[in-house]
């Protein structure tokens, strides 16, 4: 999932990389990670999400994108529920303080 996680995969297909049943990958994902692959990697996009809005010039819909979203609005509300603005004002208040 490391690898993939910027990918669209579906559980499943996780799963069917991994050569395990959905039941066990989320069984032994669980176990090893303390959380859901599901919240597992809304964490991760979002997380890579907001190092390309810090560190990069791309628009919304590319991050989106990149970062593994389908949905641009889906992805700023849940950006803004995650970090407390929502992505265009968050890169702002990023740059101003550099």
């Amino acid at each position: 999932m490391e690898e993939n996680f910027m990918y669209n995969l579906t559980l499943e297909e996780y799963a069917k990389l991994c050569g395990r049943s959905l039941a066990s990958f989320k069984r032994d994902f669980e176990k090893i990670y303390q959380t859901t692959p599901g919240k597992w990697l809304k964490e991760k996009r979002l997380a890579h999400a907001k190092f390309l809005l810090e560190t990069t010039d791309l628009n919304i819909s590319e991050i989106v994108m990149e970062a593994g979203f389908e949905n641009t609005s889906h992805f700023a509300r849940i950006f803004k529920n995650q970090y407390g603005h929502p992505p265009l004002k968050f890169r702002k208040l990023s740059l101003e303080t550099v």
